[in-house]
């Protein structure tokens, strides 16, 4: 997707940094193994891909997702896709029915300057007490 709502900028540039501190605190406690947390126009591109994406419907089907930012190199258990899918509403409403499950996720991240839906994978998503659709997350390592 190109460009984003003021809405989905807005919130990015608040989650870059809070991802970018649970990243650094788990750090500072010996935690390693983490992927890379996502700049503030992939977390909008997302947002954006993903919002617009609820608001469609395939064949009466609303569409339920988990985006996690997360490079192929960096999983070990992941199902790729024979071809990356653009982070377009369209392709994520297509693909929901078969991600919709607890602990599916469907991974982003760059390729050739574009972000984009390379696969699969399948991981527990620690939470902090608070309830919440983890629709957007920085994955932790895999492998």
């Amino acid at each position: 997707m190109t460009g984003s709502s003021s809405i989905a900028q807005a919130l990015s540039d608040a989650v870059a940094p809070h991802f970018a501190r649970h990243i650094a605190a788990a750090r500072r406690h010996g935690a390693d193994g983490f992927a890379v947390s996502p700049d503030a126009a992939s977390i909008a591109a997302m947002v954006d891909a993903a919002f617009w994406a609820s608001l469609r419907r395939e064949e009466g089907y609303v569409p339920t997702i988990s985006l996690a930012y997360l490079s192929p190199e960096h999983t070990a258990n992941a199902m790729r896709f024979a071809r990356p899918l653009a982070l377009e509403p369209g392709a994520l409403t297509k693909i929901a029915p078969a991600v919709e499950r607890p602990g599916v996720h469907l991974a982003v991240w760059p390729s050739n300057g574009e972000l984009c839906v390379w696969g699969r994978n399948s991981f527990a998503i620690a939470t902090s007490g608070r309830s919440g659709s983890g629709f957007l997350q920085s994955a932790r390592n895999s492998r």
